[in-house]
């Protein structure tokens, strides 16, 4: 009996307790498997995300820097005092201190056609230094790839500074009112430090922890969390890193232990994990939205408007209609600035702002490209009338006038149109030709719309609301 009763324990182990031990063991070694892979699965998605928000941060601040330098090339007393009547007390003024003082330019050059400098101001001190003395290993790249660009453009980038780095911007120097003047090739270049102030804002505003220059990569935990610097030749000569978000090192510090020591938690933990991977994604959904939106106005920032403007294209092939892009400059906006403040100026963009979605349909996407430059994707296309009502309405709306805290003022804007038909064009292309409609308004006089590509009625396809 006792014999029996051994083979039928024996049995009974073999067929209920073994397998049965071998599910739990599988299915904590499973559970174990899992969670590894979803910590390190959550920690690279957080490194992937922070290396193109410094990626974006860089690019943004760089563009910035570009639209400032292009403000104050676009400008018929700066093409006077450099050009035409050289008035070496204006350049400092303005050039030098001035940019100094309200673009915080380490560094400020008036470049002749050449790219040699007929004016600098390097460390509060005005002359006639060469930036290549101070760029060898950027200046030159950076002027070649400007003069590259049509006459009209801005270059900006990060380029090496001895063992650190330099945010520059390339802006040309053109007339504003007359419009038919062959481009004078003199340039202006601002020059920004990416030292402590810069870095301390960039990590605070974009959540990249302890975010610095470094040399060696012995200073880096992860060398995912670095966007490398690189010279004319493509070596590296500086990193900026940040120490990485790993939200997946907390998750196995909480669940290793429970499954460790109770099976019973097995069932609990799976929960947890659940729950803790909802919200994992939920902060990196977050984050992500945070990167693709514009902070002063809620509106689409440059990155995501490209994006929406690509997909749109695609679409094309798929038999919708073609694509509508509008362009929007405001003019006047600078003077608002200086004379009311940049924080006037931020109040007046979030107006504008509101303005903007008020007078298109809700499917259709408005972003803020930078400074004071926006952007609408028509989703669901408009034809010919309806774009041009669309936009003599905008410039209606924009131009009505402004309660801002500092008091009333008013500006206007200038409007370009360009309408896409080939799925094989890029989103830059497309953005680029309502960009050029956009420079054909503001010199045929601002405060209208041009459509790219017409040219009935004036000339240059003008259109006054």
């Amino acid at each position: 009996m006792s014999h029996l009763s051994a083979d039928a324990s024996q049995a009974f182990m073999r067929r209920v307790i073994l397998p049965l031990a071998g599910l739990v063991v599988g299915l904590m070694v499973s559970a174990v498997g899992g969670i590894v892979w979803i910590a390190n699965y959550q920690t690279d998605i957080a490194i992937a995300q922070q290396a193109r928000l410094a990626t974006g941060a860089l690019r943004l601040h760089a563009d910035k820097l570009g639209v400032s330098a292009s403000d104050y090339g676009y400008w018929d007393e700066a093409v006077k005092a450099i050009i035409d009547e050289p008035d070496p007390a204006w350049i400092t003024d303005n050039i030098g201190a001035g940019a100094e003082k309200s673009l915080g330019a380490a560094m400020s050059f008036v470049l002749d056609p050449e790219g040699k400098a007929v004016y600098s101001r390097v460390g509060g001190v005005d002359g006639t230094e060469d930036p290549a003395r101070f760029f060898p290993h950027g200046f030159r790249q950076a002027h070649d790839a400007w003069k590259k660009l049509p006459p009209d453009k801005t270059y900006s980038g990060v380029v090496p500074y001895g063992n650190s780095a330099a945010i520059i911007a390339l802006a040309p120097v053109r007339a504003w009112e007359d419009a038919k003047r062959a481009p004078t090739g003199y340039a202006l270049l601002f020059v920004q430090f990416l030292d402590g102030p810069l870095l301390e804002s960039l990590s605070r505003d974009y959540e990249l922890a302890n975010l610095r220059l470094t040399h060696s990569d012995s200073d880096v935990s992860d060398t995912r969390a670095t966007f490398s610097i690189k010279d004319g030749s493509g070596n590296v000569v500086s990193r900026l890193a940040w120490d990485p978000n790993r939200p997946g090192d907390g998750l196995l510090q909480i669940a290793l232990p429970f499954i460790a020591f109770f099976l019973i938690a097995l069932t609990a933990l799976g929960g947890f994990i659940f729950r803790h991977a909802i919200t994992s994604a939920q902060i990196i959904s977050d984050r992500e939205k945070r990167a693709f939106c514009d902070p002063l106005t809620n509106l689409a920032n440059r990155t995501l408007f490209f994006a929406d403007v690509d997909k749109a294209i695609r679409k094309i092939a798929v038999g919708d209609p073609a694509v509508s892009v509008m362009y929007i400059d405001l003019d006047g906006f600078k003077a608002v600035n200086d004379s009311m403040g940049h924080g006037a100026g931020d109040v007046l963009l979030q107006q504008v702002a509101g303005r903007l979605k008020a007078c298109v349909r809700e499917s259709d996407s408005v972003a803020r490209l930078g400074g004071d430059e926006f952007a609408v994707l028509f989703s669901a296309p408009l034809d010919v009338e309806n774009l041009k009502e669309t936009g003599r309405r905008i410039l209606r709306e924009i131009a009505v006038p402004y309660q801002l805290p500092a008091g009333l003022t008013h500006v206007s804007c200038s409007i370009g149109i360009a309408e896409g038909q080939d799925s094989g064009e890029s989103a830059t292309d497309l953005v680029d030709r309502a960009d050029s409609a956009l420079y054909r308004a503001k010199a045929s006089g601002k405060n209208c719309l041009v459509i790219h590509g017409e040219h009935s009625g004036n000339a240059d396809g003008r259109q006054v609301a």
